[in-house]
């Protein structure tokens, strides 16, 4: 009945956690009824294919995406080390020795030679009272989950680097097409400007005027086609291109910006479930927290098991007969009297680590919302400003030709025809950065609402 009674003690003891109750982070805020899907691979919702073969060159050859797999794998592999601490373990041990004693002591026995030889089998097992195997695993666990989450935002950050370098080349492309047209215009008027000045109709500082506004657009061309190498080679390097292309090539593009797709989205309810990162700084705030109750399960005496069984003999040729097996069976059991307070500086240690995850964890939370604010914003603002951009290049378009027949009819001077025509160039450029800028807050929307993520 007292091995019953010791038996049950056991298992109760066997049960027992030191782990806390995880901190209570606030996770309410105001929402709407609408949820907003997002498919997994978004991206082609701009339905360009240049676009989509290098996101899925980016996800397959990435070196950031790469290291994020190997960190997985990593926790992955600590995972199973710590499961390992929940089963026995079996050792295997053998000895062969040969003696001889002293014929000089005090036992006055002449030398003797003798032989001895051993095979066991050593079978160890650490009985969990306290929980600091279970809350190691639990931790580990946590630590897998953050990695795999880790990954997934790792992917989503690629992704958007990758679309967001694509468009910032496709509008480069396309300033550089304004800026050679716009030389060219420019270049035909320096020509036909030298031909009046040679024929004595202009002033030279008409002809210089014009001259002018050539070097300046060739300028202009000059640093937008250095940003094109640049920006291409940065697509490249997330692209995991070959040495060659970094060197030599340059990405190809569409001729144009992308059809922009229209995204209807609010601030969801289950906007927090569908960022990998704010579940990740969960995870790892569960992490934490299990670890706590490792450091405090040291204050309590560890209990181990520990069995023998095999054979022992002076002869080898008998070792593994009948009368040579032997075993054993035993139990320890350890108590840490006095360590110069480490105990509890692990514990204090513990404890930190977990308050500091719990501030990352409401941090994240935070930046998480404002993030979905800032972009959704941003898309607004940004239909607005192309919609006026649009409006002031064709407003700009009129006023060129407008001060161009005045000034073939003698009416308005060349340097009001010289700001015209800078006016005009300006507002084409701007209506191209003003389509960029739709493009981008578009994917920071699909970026803020986790990619197609989903807890």
């Amino acid at each position: 009945m007292r091995n019953l009674g010791i038996l049950i003690l056991m298992l109760f003891f066997a049960g027992c956690s030191f782990r806390p109750d995880v901190p209570d982070i606030d996770t309410n805020f105001k929402a709407n009824d609408e949820n907003f899907q997002i498919q997994d691979k978004w991206w082609h919702d701009y339905n360009d294919e240049h676009l989509n073969a290098l996101v899925q060159e980016a996800l397959q050859k990435n070196s950031d995406l790469k290291i994020a797999y190997l960190n997985l794998e990593k926790a992955r592999l600590s995972l199973e080390i710590s499961k390992a601490d929940l089963l026995p373990s079996l050792d295997i041990k053998g000895d062969a020795t040969r003696s001889r004693t002293s014929g000089e002591t005090n036992t006055k026995q002449d030398n003797i030679k003798y032989d001895s030889f051993s095979l066991s089998g050593v079978l160890s097992y650490e009985i969990d009272l306290w929980g600091r195997v279970r809350n190691s695993i639990a931790s580990n666990q946590a630590l897998l989950r953050a990695n795999e989450y880790d990954l997934n935002t790792s992917r989503l950050s690629i992704v958007v680097s990758v679309i967001d370098s694509y468009f910032s080349l496709i509008a480069l492309k396309m300033q550089e097409a304004v800026y050679i047209d716009t030389l060219k215009s420019y270049t035909d008027t320096m020509n036909y400007r030298k031909k009046q000045l040679e024929a004595g109709s202009i002033t030279k500082s008409v002809y210089l005027q014009s001259q002018t506004l050539v070097q300046s657009a060739q300028i202009d061309l000059n640093k937008i086609q250095k940003s094109i190498v640049q920006a291409s080679n940065a697509l490249a390097i997330l692209t995991n291109k070959t040495n060659d292309e970094i060197l030599y090539s340059l990405i190809d593009v569409a001729d144009t910006l992308p059809y922009v797709p229209e995204v209807k989205a609010n601030i969801s309810s289950d906007i927090l479930l569908k960022r990998s990162d704010v579940a990740s700084a969960y995870e790892r705030l569960l992490s934490s927290n299990a670890l706590v109750g490792v450091a405090r399960a040291a204050y309590f005496p560890t209990l181990s098991l520990t069995g023998v069984f095999g054979f022992s003999s002076d002869a080898l040729d008998s070792l593994f007969v009948q009368n040579a097996n032997m075993w054993s069976i035993g139990g320890s059991m350890v108590q840490n009297v006095f360590d110069y307070s480490k105990r509890a500086n692990n514990v204090e240690l513990a404890q930190l680590s977990q308050s500091i995850n719990a501030i990352n964890y409401e941090k994240t939370i935070k930046t998480a919302l404002s993030e979905v604010r800032i972009a959704l914003n941003d898309r607004k603002t940004a239909i607005e400003i192309l919609k006026q951009t649009k409006e002031l290049l064709n407003s700009q378009q009129e006023i060129f030709e407008l001060i161009n027949a005045q000034y073939d009819a003698g009416y308005i001077t060349h340097l009001e025809l010289l700001d015209a025509k800078r006016n005009l160039l300006n507002a084409k450029l701007n209506a191209i950065g003003a389509n960029l800028n739709l493009n981008n807050s578009v994917t920071q929307v699909y970026r803020a609402f986790g990619g197609g993520f989903s807890k």
